[in-house]
């Protein structure tokens, strides 16, 4: 079922600037002005209609009346006044629904707005809306992010397995995203930087396998954060800056003695320099504050250590876009429509995890449970590269699906393209990076980067095509036979 443009722009705008937040989507699908105002801004002005969603808890109504002129005329020299671009009723069930945010969700949509990344992500976004206004369905695109919130799921649920009884003995949560908090009281003195006995026991327990686990997941991980907050609190008769200096400092070294600590702890050394290529020590000082339910800071439950993965924003939206961009160009093709990833013999394999794990040139490391591969060794034919963690590698259609649906996979049945889809000598083994470059490209398009595999490539996909009777122009047949010719020479 395709979506509207306003029911559409409400999806971009708020499930994923909001880092894919549905519930959004979910509780707020009507037409509203707000979508149509925010449609209306430049991109710049996009990017200060974003900071309202963030700062919505720090203005007061008269505020909020002062503000869509300044925000069309693209005045924001007075920014506590600059912060409305909506009407008054849809600014105010958007202050609602901003307060009810997940502090998680609040936190890095600040860090979106905050390292000046939102004019770049409405830009990746811009062929979401094309496709939109070309009435093709944004099912593919909410799949994924379903995806990447059942990745999250795995990975908390994966760390609840490996530590869970280590963090609950220190009074500490990990949470739906896999973030893993822990009270000041059990890990510092009140105003020190000296990690307490409990936490260095916790560091020593959970470090490594809080790491590995991390690693070995398919989450697509941008860096692995150690954070330190505090509450607003700070040494009695001290100013509201001096209070936010001495909390800075404090949640600095505090992080940073944390993840000196954790690395001290980690005894494999392929997991040390992963982590050395990802880790972070990050202090916020009191800027992200735990609120009750009426919006006031919670002092001891704000004063805390956080350990966090982020995902990598780029590789998301490069995957949204390049998906984007093929549905511009074959609006009736939808990838649903060959199915999915299914477990064929009752093992609690599915294809992608059978394929790893026949295809690996050693014995393939499972998860605890039997069901996904997360390590081995694959030789990518088309680049040469040797890949050994599992999250590093896709399942490439070596025909794609989309290219086959214009020639002739269109008219098949269901069952006959979820064969297609699931035909092991139409799958290859490659690295994510090239798999996106070869996208839906056939051969005269696109050859592998190294060319010894280059005939083979050629060959493989010519008995694909014709094992399933697709049916090329004649123009495009007689280029794939010439490269075949010098290829294969």
């Amino acid at each position: 079922m395709g979506l509207t443009m306003a029911e559409a722009f409400i999806l971009i705008a708020f499930a994923l600037l909001l880092l894919f937040a549905l519930w959004q989507w979910e509780t707020n699908k009507e037409n509203t002005a707000a979508v149509e105002s925010f449609k209306d801004l430049t991109p710049n002005q996009q990017e200060e209609a974003l900071k309202v969603i963030y700062r919505f808890r720090d203005l007061d109504q008269a505020q909020m009346e002062r503000v869509h002129d300044a925000v069309k005329d693209g005045v924001f020299q007075d920014p506590a006044n600059s912060w409305r671009f909506i009407t008054d009723t849809d600014l105010q069930r958007l202050v609602d629904g901003a307060q009810k945010l997940p502090e998680d969700v609040r936190r890095q949509l600040a860090d979106l707005v905050e390292a000046q990344q939102a004019e770049q992500v409405l830009s990746e976004l811009g062929a979401l809306e094309r496709i939109v206004q070309a009435g093709q369905s944004l099912s593919g695109i909410t799949d994924k992010i379903g995806q990447l919130q059942a990745q999250e799921a795995q990975v908390a649920q994966s760390l609840q397995n490996e530590i869970g009884d280590t963090v609950a003995n220190l009074d500490g949560v990990i949470g739906n995203d896999g973030s893993i908090t822990l009270p000041e009281n059990v890990v510092f003195r009140q105003g020190s930087d000296q990690i307490s006995r409990q936490l260095q026991q916790f560091l020593q327990a959970a470090c490594e396998p809080w790491l590995r686990v991390l690693r070995d997941s398919e989450f697509q991980i941008a860096e692995v954060r150690i954070e330190g907050h505090a509450s607003s609190e700070w040494r009695s008769g001290s100013t509201v800056e001096q209070a936010y200096l001495g909390n800075l400092d404090l949640s600095q070294r505090r992080s940073q003695r944390v993840l000196l600590a954790c690395l001290t702890y980690i005894s494999d050394e392929e997991i040390k320099a992963w982590a050395r290529s990802h880790l972070v020590a990050v202090g916020h000082s009191s800027a992200r504050p735990v609120l009750n339910d009426e919006g006031e800071e919670v002092p001891e439950k704000s004063r805390r250590v956080v350990f966090r993965a982020t995902p990598d924003r780029e590789i998301i939206l490069e995957d949204i876009e390049r998906e984007a961009q093929e549905a511009l160009s074959q609006i009736s093709y939808r990838r649903e429509l060959f199915g999915s990833w299914v477990d064929q013999d009752g093992d609690c394999l599915d294809t992608r995890h059978e394929i790893l794990q026949i295809r690996s040139e050693v014995p393939a490391v499972l998860t605890a449970d039997g069901c996904r591969v997360v390590g081995g060794r694959w030789e990518d034919p088309y680049s040469g590269i040797m890949l050994t963690r599992a999250s590093s590698v896709e399942i490439d259609h070596l025909v794609p699906l989309a290219w086959a649906w214009d020639r002739g996979a269109s008219s098949w049945t269901d069952a006959r393209r979820n064969a297609f889809a699931l035909d092991r000598g139409n799958l290859v083994v490659t690295e994510s990076t090239l798999n996106r470059i070869k996208s839906d490209s056939g051969p005269d398009e696109w050859l592998p980067p190294q060319e010894a595999y280059r005939c083979e490539y050629i060959e493989r996909f010519l008995e694909v095509v014709e094992k399933y009777e697709l049916q090329m122009p004649v123009a495009e047949q007689d280029r794939i036979t010439n490269l075949r010719a010098v290829s294969c020479s």
